[in-house]
Formats: structure tokens, sequence, C-alpha cells
């Protein structure tokens, strides 16, 4: 990937993956080290294996009736990329619909020659 596009189609997909419950495909997407935290620091998840755990968990228990991502900026340097962006989203879950919407922060590495997210943070919208 070398074009700003490149990375805003690697985070549809990934973001196409979970919602799909292809929740197996997100190792091509998360690094081993992945770090996440939630919104506004409150939950924080480490390593590939329980960031894929947390999206199974939400998905468990949650229908996603819309998602929508704008306004990504790409910034790119060296071997490391950040990709920001909006999202909405509504969910049902026990009955119940919510909505939400955040700003997301992936940082993006170079791991054994593939992209792969670093980190992730959401923050409120």
């Amino acid at each position: 990937m070398r074009m700003g596009q490149d990375f805003i189609q690697f985070v549809e997909s990934m973001d196409r993956s979970w919602i799909d419950g292809r929740f197996e495909d997100l190792k091509d997407f998360l690094a081993p080290d992945i770090v996440m935290v939630g919104r506004g620091g409150v939950q924080r998840i480490a390593g590939q294996k329980a960031a894929i755990q947390s999206y199974r968990e939400f998905m468990a228990r949650s229908q996603v009736v819309r998602f929508d991502s704008s306004n990504y900026t790409v910034t790119e340097r060296g071997a490391a990329a950040i990709v920001e962006y909006d999202w909405e989203m509504v969910w049902k879950e026990g009955g119940t619909e919510h909505e939400a919407k955040g700003f997301e922060i992936l940082v993006l590495a170079q791991r054994d020659g593939a992209w792969r997210i670093v980190w992730r943070t959401q923050l409120p919208g």
C-alpha cells in the first residue's frame, strides 16, 4: 500500500470482516501485538487474540443495523501510517436499539512485510 486510498480500503475491509462475523479474517488486519483502547480509555485490550475475542463478544450479543464511516485522513510516514475517520453505528442489543458515533484512530505498521494495525483508539464523536 502506498496511497491513502489503499489504507482506506484496508480499514473498510477490516470493518466489514467483524460486521459480517468473519472474525478469523481479522488476523489479516490486526498485528499480533495490537493494543486497543476504548472510548475514554476505560477499556484496554492487548494482543490479537484478545482483540478478536472482543469483536466476537460484541457481535454475539449485538446485531449491527447500520455502520457508516467517513471523513478519512491518512498520514503515512515511512513504515508507519495513521488512519483517522468518523463512524456512526446503530445496533440492537437485548431488544434495545442503540446508536453511537465516534472518531477512530488506527496506527498501522509493517509486520512481516504486510501492513497491520498496531494501535486502535476510539474517541467520542
